[in-house]
């Protein structure tokens, strides 16, 4: 019987462990682990790609169709384990990795919704040891998002995912997918109805499959479509829109800052004042003073 990805770690121990859902099936599993392996003889249930974070003095890994390495790991490296590959990995040192397993059905689910014609027979390629500066970018913003798991941004999160998968279909896919002809922009009626709903639910935690509901596109086709309509991605345009309210309810002195932050849609104060003196350059209380 397959196995998940995540039931073989529970047993593995670590000094450090985070689970955190970036999308619905998909999880980034952060990990610091003492010396051990996993063995999966069966199979995975899910896919998993595994990122190295630090240097690993010896790493033995095998993965059905994939081959075999057995040497040191370098930050940076990583492998990709297909779901239904038998698989197994054995590490000799102390071991920082993030591993983002999905489930099957996530990488048909992007194809669909990029319209890819075969987006029903899509296979990954097993990897084991390699280096991709773009993915290893990704996984570097995605870790950045995590760090900040207190209050990371949904729909940031979600767009990376989207980003994961395109990027691990043209790269890592047994065929190459052809997209149908494309149709650009939203029309106006499209993106008045679009941008009243998220005024509307601002203080709520807005996703890109409930903002592309809105006028019946799937979750890829909006977010393109969106950003060449306002010149930048939903979850910027959200962000934007959350500080602009922020400095308006600033502006009564009798409303308390962490009252500002839930009603902008922030999960407390410490994450408004982030994101706050990212876009301003200063924070919401000194901004106030000086009003």
């Amino acid at each position: 019987m397959s196995m998940n990805p995540l039931d073989l770690f529970a047993d593995q121990p670590a000094i450090a462990r985070r689970s955190i859902p970036i999308d619905p099936g998909v999880t980034a599993h952060y990990r610091h682990d003492l010396p051990g392996g996993l063995d999966a003889p069966q199979g995975l249930s899910h896919h998993m790609l595994t990122f190295f974070l630090s240097q690993n003095e010896r790493q033995v890994t095998h993965v059905d169709e994939g081959g075999e390495y057995d040497g040191a790991m370098e930050p940076g490296d990583f492998y990709l384990f297909p779901a239904g590959h038998s698989a197994f990995t054995r590490w000799q040192s102390v071991d920082t990795t993030l591993h983002i397993v999905f489930e099957p059905d996530f990488l048909s689910r992007v194809a669909r919704e990029a319209d890819w014609v075969n987006a029903g027979s899509i296979e990954l390629r097993p990897i084991v040891k390699t280096r991709d500066r773009k993915l290893e970018s990704l996984v570097q913003l995605f870790l950045t998002e995590i760090e900040q798991s207190d209050f990371g941004d949904k729909l940031y999160l979600e767009s990376l995912s989207s980003m994961l998968g395109i990027h691990l279909l043209r790269q890592y896919c047994n065929l190459t997918p052809f997209n149908r002809p494309y149709v650009a922009g939203l029309a106006p009626y499209q993106l008045k109805r679009v941008l009243e709903y998220i005024q509307a639910q601002l203080s709520d935690a807005l996703s890109l499959d409930a903002m592309a509901a809105q006028v019946g596109l799937s979750r890829s086709h909006f977010a393109n479509q969106f950003k060449q309509a306002m010149g930048v991605a939903p979850h910027q345009y959200v962000s934007q829109q959350r500080i602009e309210k922020a400095k308006r309810l600033l502006r009564s002195p009798q409303r308390s800052i962490t009252d500002i932050a839930l009603e902008c849609g922030f999960a407390n104060q410490s994450h408004l004042t982030k994101v706050f003196k990212k876009q301003t350059g200063t924070t919401p209380k000194a901004y106030r003073q000086q009003l």
